[in-house]
């Protein structure tokens, strides 16, 4: 086989290898109860027993598409907190946010879900209990 065809394949796996364990990380945390948290975020979980957090980056392209699903996920939850990985790092890391989007679902202190890259509605919404109408 020729070397420049080894060293895509090396590079396709790679990515392939990453993308895997960002989900494996997501995945391990189910179950788990929420990380110590401040502000906005501390007072959502305090208020409600289902919360959707958002973790997003304002120069990343697929969170500009995710921001399309949010407002039908927005008017089935009552918290939906958005968490800027630039100017809050600090909860990005004890959630183990590691690319974005990711949406976290927490439900009374527990993480319940956690999704890596664009989500649909649909399935944060399925994982809420609240699946419907949305696309």
């Amino acid at each position: 086989m020729p070397v420049p065809v080894i060293i895509l394949l090396v590079i396709i796996g790679f990515f392939i290898f990453m993308q895997v364990m960002f989900r494996m990380r997501g995945w391990r945390r189910r179950g788990k109860p929420v990380p110590e948290v401040k502000g906005a975020l501390a007072r959502a979980i305090r208020q409600a027993d289902q919360v959707v957090v958002y973790f997003y980056s304002p120069a990343c392209r697929a969170c500009r598409t995710q921001e399309q699903f949010l407002p039908s996920v927005q008017q089935k939850v009552k918290q939906l907190v958005r968490i800027n990985v630039r100017k809050d790092l600090d909860t990005a890391q004890k959630f183990g946010v590691m690319g974005t989007p990711t949406i976290v679902v927490i439900e009374n202190r527990v993480i319940k879900d956690y999704f890596v890259g664009i989500t649909p509605a649909n399935r944060i919404l399925r994982s809420l209990g609240k699946a419907g109408s949305s696309p």
